[in-house]
């Protein structure tokens, strides 16, 4: 494979990130990688000889030309919607600013093709920030003129280690009556989803696991699990406790408020992998949650 046929991953220290770069590394497909920490850039030093360490929500001069000599763009870059993740940036900043520094970059310079990992629900009605930033960077990469494939999935099993964190406190919260349902996936199998669309794919896809489990359900495997109190919080006054004020980072009323909708809310993807919920809880380590 020659040079013009390397793959740039940015966000590619994070969970879904580092497993897209485990499997193109495996199949002996150069890469080059965006991080924009130093504990990014040795996560990935294994995997690539290629790494750049910068900012694309600032428009680091670090990273200008970042794209040149690259084929195709997978970006898994994204804020964490966990609400024990802080960080100072907006999901404008995050998911829009940062995808179109690159987009904007891969333009430049003659990029084939540009796979962006966004969100299923990113086109609802509603004005939540979440949905609102991937739903503008994806309205940005369909007029760019680049080939592109629009990977929406459900959401991540990792996404649900907040339930885990609220069970290590006795306490396991349920929006509602638990009754929407989900086939959330592994980062792992959603990976091989990303990697299987390198060459081409469809326009858009929404992408979920194997399995279809109802909010509810995937609380009690949680409980028998961790233990802790399954608790359902009336849907009113989730939405009232969305406008208490920020106590973990600015996006936090964000969080909930996108929160509140897709646990009430079904969120049913194509089925692909085979790692179900209950393999993947086998496998937490409890010690590493706060």
């Amino acid at each position: 494979m020659d040079e013009q046929e390397k793959v740039l991953v940015i966000g590619a220290s994070g969970a879904l990130g580092m497993e897209v770069v485990k499997i193109l590394k495996q199949k002996e497909i150069p890469v080059r990688v965006l991080t924009n920490t130093s504990e990014g850039v040795s996560k990935l030093t294994p995997y690539s000889n290629d790494i750049w360490k910068g900012d694309a929500s600032t428009k680091s001069p670090d990273i200008n030309d970042i794209t040149k000599g690259i084929s195709t763009v997978i970006s898994s870059l994204g804020k964490s919607v966990s609400l024990f993740k802080m960080s100072d940036d907006s999901f404008y900043e995050t998911d829009y600013i940062a995808n179109k520094t690159i987009l904007d970059d891969a333009i430049k310079n003659g990029v084939k093709r540009f796979i962006y990992v966004s969100i299923k629900g990113a086109d609802v009605d509603e004005d939540y920030s979440i949905a609102k930033a991937h739903k503008m960077f994806e309205n940005e990469l369909k007029s760019s003129g680049l080939d592109y494939t629009i990977l929406r999935p459900v959401g991540f099993y990792s996404g649900l280690n907040d339930l885990a964190i609220m069970a290590k406190r006795k306490v396991i919260p349920i929006v509602g009556d638990g009754k929407a349902k989900t086939n959330s996936i592994h980062h792992k199998d959603l990976a091989e989803v990303v990697v299987s669309y390198l060459k081409d794919g469809p326009r858009m896809i929404e992408i979920g696991g194997p399995k279809i489990h109802t909010r509810l359900e995937m609380a009690e495997m949680v409980k028998e699990k961790i233990g802790g109190q399954i608790i359902k919080v009336p849907k009113t006054m989730a939405e009232i406790g969305n406008k208490i004020p920020k106590f973990f980072d600015e996006g936090t009323g964000d969080k909930l408020d996108y929160f509140t909708f897709i646990t009430t809310n079904d969120m049913i993807g194509d089925p692909h992998g085979s790692i179900t919920f209950e393999d993947y809880l086998t496998t937490l380590d409890l010690e590493k949650l706060p």
